[in-house]
């Protein structure tokens, strides 16, 4: 159970990091919505990753938050579609 309560909390400093990061990059949250039948996840998919940085960077939350706080924007830069 330790393992689980562990795992969790790490999880959510990465997903805080990545919300503290989305209200510090605009000053504004994107609330999820559905457009012409697809899904955009707004802040929840930042919060999604963020969380997944968390786990795959370190066992430490510091370090899960500063993962989460810095992973989306750096998947984003190379998930970047080339003009």
């Amino acid at each position: 159970m330790l393992i689980y309560i562990s795992y969790s909390s790490i999880f959510l400093a990465g997903a805080i990091g990545a919300l503290l990061s989305d209200i510090l990059k605009d000053n504004c949250l994107e609330l999820p919505k559905k457009i012409d039948g697809t899904l955009f996840l707004g802040f929840m998919g930042g919060m999604l990753i963020g969380g997944a940085a968390g786990l795959a960077i370190d066992g430490s939350v510091s370090t899960a938050f500063m993962g989460g706080f810095t992973g989306k924007e750096i998947l984003t830069r190379m998930l970047q579609k080339k003009e």
